[in-house]
């Protein structure tokens, strides 16, 4: 014994405790909420103990494990706790935030006593609500990799096509184009082909075919003759463009 009293003695135990618990509770402001009696039979623990930890966290700005603990055991150590001297014991932890946090730790245990399974219908909302915003982010960025791939898949699309046409593009040198009425420049060319290899062993072709040798034919002397008429006039335009430039006049009058 110490000073009358056993070492281990609690606070309710102890008159000295006892009478500044009962002066606290007199003096004290409690929410009516706190009137309402709550069955911690009906309640699932194990939901409201996340509830706990986070509002510790939103109201004291940091993770309290001592005191998460501390509440913990006075909801479990009784099936029907008392709610105002819960609030005595946890003002020296939370202060001014006390009251505050037993009426919204009260207000989700009333809550939770009616939930199905002993769930606040507010948490199941809750829990609801963090479900679709997930899905909806990736279903956001589902849609945004969709969209990537689609402009992706065009701009390759845009590169072959232009590679396409730039792979099959002809020059001025190439042989003409044959007219709608011609036919294409490959039968053209296989008709031509087979008349000259015809005519050269002596046999006679069809008229098709003939016509489409001479015709073939004719068409790229034409080209030629153009190609060098179009080839002399370039040279004769840049002869004539270097003496008349003011370098060739310099020269012409050093002379």
């Amino acid at each position: 014994m110490s000073g009358g009293f056993y070492i281990g003695t609690n606070i309710e135990q102890d008159p000295r405790f006892g009478d500044a618990s009962k002066k606290l509770l007199e003096e004290m402001d409690f929410g009516k909420i706190l009137k309402r009696p709550v069955d911690m039979t009906k309640v699932n623990m194990e939901a409201i103990k996340p509830w706990i930890s986070e509002r510790i966290k939103e109201l004291l700005g940091l993770e309290d494990e001592v005191l998460y603990e501390f509440i913990v055991n006075m909801l479990e150590e009784s099936s029907t706790p008392d709610p105002k001297m819960m609030q005595v014991n946890l003002t020296g932890f939370l202060e001014s935030n006390t009251q505050e946090f037993m009426q919204s730790l009260w207000k989700i245990l009333l809550e939770a006593q009616k939930g199905p399974g002993g769930i606040p219908e507010s948490l199941i909302q809750k829990k609801i609500d963090e479900l679709k915003h997930k899905r909806e982010q990736e279903e956001l960025i589902k849609a945004n990799i969709a969209i990537a791939n689609q402009r992706m898949r065009g701009t390759n699309a845009v590169d072959t096509a232009r590679k396409t046409t730039r792979a099959g593009r002809k020059s001025r040198w190439d042989s003409p184009s044959l007219d709608k009425d011609s036919g294409s420049t490959d039968d053209n060319a296989q008709h031509a082909s087979r008349g000259r290899a015809r005519m050269a062993s002596g046999r006679v072709g069809s008229s098709t075919e003939n016509e489409a040798a001479t015709r073939y034919d004719q068409r790229a002397g034409y080209e030629e003759r153009d190609g060098r008429r179009r080839y002399q006039e370039n040279r004769r335009h840049t002869a004539t463009s270097r003496s008349r430039s003011p370098n060739a006049r310099r020269i012409r009058d050093s002379r």
